[in-house]
């Protein structure tokens, strides 16, 4: 059975996984997939042909297109994947939803793949051991590999008419970007139908289909990270919260703070940003 995961929103619009290679089954998602080879060797397939990928090797994997990870050739072999969508490369993952191409291997052991392959690997260790401040260098990161890519792949072919379900994923992009960018004005459904040229209905049907929740549900929970982040970090009243996130009263914020976070704002300020219980 073919999996098909929804687009990455929230807090990190970004998946990065480091694991020992286990079998995985056919699955789809709207963001580029990346299968970096650390040690040993796997299998991955893409729509039915297989690409053998042995350390320092990489799988590029365009959005929307069937892969899955066959038993590893040796065993304990690991790997890093990491899924980068719209949410985190904006406008420019347009040029990705384009390409002829339904993936890409590359040997980053050549030398001029080097600057490519320290990034994925430090990625990887940062992933892992998780110091200080890892998420900003981890974006950072990921930023870059997505500008060398854009260069090395996306640079070298003319880019092809986007398929209607790939159309669809680069119009909901600027439903997510009104939510991302005007998350403290009165964005209401039509605005966000209107942007994305799609009549109210067709909006609402598609935006669930792509992110797997309504577009209210999405700019709420949006509001409440910002609003999460002005708790933390300043001394305003939750009066002055409310209002600078986008919502048109206390009470309003109040009930939906608590439905998401499971707590009043009040207690998650008091407990330091932490989740209660």
């Amino acid at each position: 059975m073919l999996i098909y995961q929804k687009l990455l929103v929230g807090k990190e619009p970004y998946f990065i996984s480091v694991n020992v290679v286990s079998a995985f089954e056919a699955h789809r998602h709207p963001e580029i997939e990346l299968s970096y080879c650390l040690t040993g060797s796997y299998t991955v397939l893409v729509d039915n042909k297989k690409h053998h990928l042995k350390e320092g090797g990489l799988l590029f994997v365009a959005p929307v297109v069937s892969h899955e990870i066959l038993e590893p050739n040796t065993p304990s072999s690991r790997s890093i994947t990491m899924e980068l969508g719209p949410s985190l490369l904006g406008e420019h993952f347009q040029r990705f939803m384009k390409l002829h191409a339904n993936c890409v291997c590359l040997d980053l052991k050549t030398h001029n793949h080097t600057q490519l392959r320290q990034l994925i690997e430090e990625t990887a260790v940062l992933h892992e051991k998780r110091p200080n401040f890892y998420d900003l260098e981890i974006k950072g990161n990921l930023l870059k590999i997505g500008a060398i890519l854009l260069q090395l792949i996306c640079g070298q072919e003319n880019p092809s008419d986007a398929t209607n379900e790939k159309q669809n994923i680069m119009k909901i992009q600027k439903a997510l970007s009104l939510i991302q960018n005007r998350y403290n004005e009165p964005l209401t459904v039509e605005t966000a139908s209107v942007e994305c040229d799609y009549s109210k209905s067709n909006f609402c049907k598609i935006f669930k289909s792509i992110t797997g929740d309504t577009f209210h549900n999405a700019l709420n929970r949006h509001r409440i990270d910002i609003a999460c982040m002005h708790l933390q970090t300043s001394s305003d009243s939750i009066e002055e919260i409310a209002l600078n996130v986008g919502f048109t009263d206390t009470k309003s914020f109040c009930r939906v703070f608590k439905k998401i976070m499971g707590q009043s704002a009040g207690a998650y300020r008091k407990a330091g940003g932490r989740k209660m219980g």
